[in-house]
């Protein structure tokens, strides 16, 4: 991928028609010292990266497709959360849209309208190796926006939404961008300013998890069954199964339970 200087420091993002990865370029462009905010937006991508190596489904042309470099002022073993900080910021980017329809966070990343899944963050940082000044994570964000439900793939069309069949209405994508990375640079800074407690606050409000029965699978391969008790301070999401045992969830990909 090319990239002239134009772009970089006068436009602060590049616009691809087409990519493999938002992620792998915006990751690219922050080893070459890219700065803080500065974005890679695709109307589609080949090979668009979902959470626990799950694709992203990216139709042309109908969702925002982006990544965002961000140099936060936090210490390494804090970027984790970024990704819930992202999540909310996500959540009321689209909640100022006036849709009347309620927005909510599933735990870790992904955004949830009428019970189905409407848009997902993936959030991937520099190497532990690279110098604290150097450090970046890159805010993936995939939001399906004017996608009509024909155009999920079948297994999908019971389980994702969009801005579209949620309001009746389009959206103009480059309004839709510049409403989330300025929503993003501003948790971000409310994250680095005020700490992680606002962001909990907030997020917590919208988690959809929150006492419900829900069911993972754990790394021994057993699935658990529990109700959602929220978001501990450390961003790991807190359950209780039936024999009053809290487990203290940090990553894996959690369901409601049927």
């Amino acid at each position: 991928m090319e990239l002239c200087t134009f772009f970089l420091f006068m436009d602060n993002v590049l616009r691809l028609p087409l990519t493999d990865s938002t992620n792998e370029d915006a990751y690219k462009l922050a080893l070459k010292g890219a700065e803080h905010g500065f974005g890679v937006i695709a109307d589609s991508q080949r090979a668009g990266k979902g959470r626990l190596g799950k694709d992203w489904e990216s139709p042309a042309g109908t969702g925002l497709y982006c990544s965002i470099i961000i140099r936060p002022k936090l210490s390494f073993v804090d970027f984790p959360k970024i990704t819930l900080t992202a999540g909310l910021a996500l959540c009321r980017a689209v909640e100022n849209l006036q849709v009347d329809s309620s927005f909510g966070l599933k735990w870790p990343n992904d955004l949830y309208c009428n019970q189905k899944k409407c848009g997902g963050i993936l959030v991937e940082s520099s190497s532990v190796s690279c110098l604290e000044k150097d450090s970046f994570v890159i805010v993936g964000i995939g939001l399906n926006v004017n996608t009509k439900l024909d155009q999920f793939q079948l297994e999908l069309q019971q389980k994702a939404t969009s801005l579209l069949i949620i309001s009746g209405e389009f959206y103009d994508l480059r309004d839709l961008y510049r409403r989330v990375h300025g929503s993003l640079l501003e948790h971000i800074h409310t994250h680095e300013t005020k700490g992680f407690s606002c962001i909990r606050k907030e997020w917590s409000k919208r988690d959809v998890l929150f006492g419900k029965e829900m069911q993972w699978l754990t790394a021994k391969k057993t699935v658990v069954t529990a109700r959602g008790l929220g978001i501990d301070e450390n961003g790991q999401l807190l359950a209780k199964d039936r024999y009053g045992k809290i487990h203290a969830i940090l990553s894996g990909d959690v369901h409601l339970a049927i």
